[in-house]
This record gives C-alpha cells, sequence and structure tokens, in this order.
C-alpha cells in the first residue's frame, strides 16, 4: 500500500508545478507586453511573436503525446516489481515522458524540412 504514496507525491508535486506555470504564463506575457509598449517596440512584428502559443495546431499534439507517454510510463510501473524506496517508478515516468517529447520534436522538425 505504501508504494502508491511515491507515484501519487510525484503526481501531486507535477501539478503543482503546472499550476504554477498556468498562474505565470500570462503575467509573464503581459509584463513583456507592457515592457514593449513603453519602449515603443509594440509593432505588427512583436504581436506575432508575442501571440498566444495555443493557437498553433501543434501544441494540442505536443501535450497529447506528452499525456500518452506519462500514461503509457504509469502503466508500466504498475508491472514493474520495484521496493519502496526505488527511485525506478520516477525514472520510467521520466524517461516514457521524454520520448513523449523527442517523438513530438521529431514530427514538428520533419514538417519544417
Amino acid at each position: 500500500m505504501q508504494e502508491q504514496y511515491g507515484v501519487q507525491g510525484a503526481i501531486v508535486i507535477l501539478a503543482i508545478a503546472f499550476g504554477i506555470y498556468l498562474i505565470m504564463k500570462p503575467f509573464t506575457r503581459y509584463l513583456l507586453r507592457r515592457r514593449l509598449m513603453e519602449l515603443g517596440q509594440w509593432n505588427e512584428e512583436s504581436l506575432r511573436q508575442v501571440g498566444d502559443e495555443t493557437e498553433l495546431p501543434s501544441d494540442n499534439l505536443k501535450w497529447g503525446l506528452v499525456l500518452l507517454f506519462f500514461g503509457l510510463g504509469l502503466i508500466l510501473v504498475a508491472f514493474l516489481p520495484y521496493s519502496y524506496d526505488s527511485s525506478l517508478p520516477y525514472g520510467v515516468v521520466a524517461v516514457s515522458t521524454a520520448i513523449g517529447f523527442l517523438i513530438y520534436y521529431g514530427i514538428v522538425m520533419s514538417r519544417k524540412s
């Protein structure tokens, strides 16, 4: 029963980090836009560059792949034998998530060329 707490703790930490990211992203974007306006550098090009990243169609692909591989890593951890104090579950989930990011990178790079 105690071996579940390690994975649950990691999920809680990831959720908190993602929440902080979601709070800070609009705030930092606002500060950047305000600074550009103060410097008189706000034009059509800067508006396009600072634009919302969620408008990109590949953004959904990225998070879909990352969540898919994160889930696959969690499923794989459920079938692996490991002791309570082992860091194996964290490594498996981290590697599987990284594989999702690398696959996304490969897809985006193949589209650009």
